[in-house]
């Protein structure tokens, strides 16, 4: 056999090269250059604007939750659920949250664009009738002759007309006053309308910025009166799901990461947010989270059952309420909306 050396390295064979290498292996060295996979650039519609209601996603961008996993992510505000929705149907981004409400209506209005929640984040239905201890609605009979100022674009202004149907309430009877969702609070404080419809988890603690005690705020719980449905949800379209499934399990996965690590570390969550929106309050905001993980995120059902984890049971009799409610003809199956085969393993969704 002929002996090969290798030019400007005297006695440096190929085989002592193998040998060598092979060694190197053994020990687990490695001895050739790695190529790294390029990470996927992944375009993210939160629910609503950057703030504490949503800060876990910026906290996980901020610890490597995501670059972990090969994502190369950018996180986006928006006006509010139906907003995130529409931009994965048109194409600008790929994966959203939002309310899975918002999702049923959306796709039982466009059948043919595909896009499904893949993960529910928030167990409960945050969406309240808010009005204040002057002049407090109770019960949702209530709303007849009153002023309740809405904001189009808001997933729990969509439903309401579901509530009111259920309960044989007309909403001709209420005076609905269309308002941009950042006057809301203010129309409020100033008597210019008695309620507002939104997020408990947003407007409490807008209205406590301003000056309003907590104990002066008055709720009436959509999910209070027969409307079980979970809240916020991770969605995808339906391209992602079929052409880059393993990217739309690991964005499951990073997202449960980024909401089961930021438990831990509330404050750490405030303060990666803040670096994003600088006019954010901390106090304020961190109270805000602390607010979502109580009423909607730890949960017993999640605390039992980790993150994410639903009945098809909910499932069906929510649909149901909004499918009869809204007029979706016809009725959404679980299996249009919803898709669970993209939760990461249970051990990755506990909280402790």
């Amino acid at each position: 056999m002929t002996k090969l050396t290798l030019p400007g390295l005297p006695g440096l064979t190929r085989r002592t090269l193998l040998q060598g290498a092979a060694a190197l292996g053994a020990a687990g060295i490695v001895a050739m250059p790695h190529v790294a996979r390029a990470a996927d650039s992944v375009r993210f519609s939160l629910e609503f604007r950057i703030y504490g209601g949503n800060a876990p996603f910026f906290y996980g961008v901020e610890k490597g939750f995501f670059k972990d996993l090969g994502i190369d992510i950018q996180l986006d505000g928006s006006a509010g659920s139906g907003e995130a929705v529409r931009r994965i149907a048109s194409g600008t981004h790929e994966f959203a949250t939002a309310d899975f409400a918002t999702v049923v209506e959306f796709v039982g209005r466009n059948p043919t664009v595909g896009l499904k929640s893949a993960m529910m984040v928030f167990d409960n239905f945050p969406a309240v009738v808010l009005s204040l201890k002057r002049k407090p609605l109770t019960k949702l009979d209530q709303l007849v002759g009153a002023r309740i100022g809405v904001a189009a674009s808001s997933a729990a202004t969509r439903i309401l007309p579901a509530l009111l149907k259920a309960h044989n309430i007309d909403p001709t009877k209420i005076d609905f006053v269309n308002i941009d969702v950042k006057l809301r609070d203010t129309l409020l404080l100033k008597g210019e309308v008695d309620a507002v419809i939104a997020f408990d988890y947003t407007a409490i603690f807008n209205l406590m910025e301003s000056g309003v005690k907590q104990e002066d705020i008055v709720l009436l719980y959509y999910s209070e009166n027969g409307f079980a449905a979970p809240g916020n949800s991770f969605v995808a379209s339906k391209a992602m799901m079929e052409t880059k499934p393993d990217l739309t399990k690991r964005m499951a996965q990073a997202i449960a990461r980024c909401w089961v690590e930021g438990n831990k570390d509330r404050e750490g969550c405030i303060a990666a947010v803040s670096k994003r929106e600088r006019l954010l309050d901390p106090k304020v905001e961190l109270a805000r989270l602390n607010f979502v993980y109580a009423k909607h995120v730890l949960t017993k059902n999640v605390m039992a059952n980790g993150l994410g984890a639903v009945t098809n049971e909910r499932l069906v009799k929510s649909i149901g309420i909004l499918t009869e409610s809204l007029d979706l003809k016809p009725e959404p199956s679980v299996a249009q909306v919803y898709d669970d085969q993209f939760l990461p393993p249970l051990k990755d969704r506990r909280f402790t």
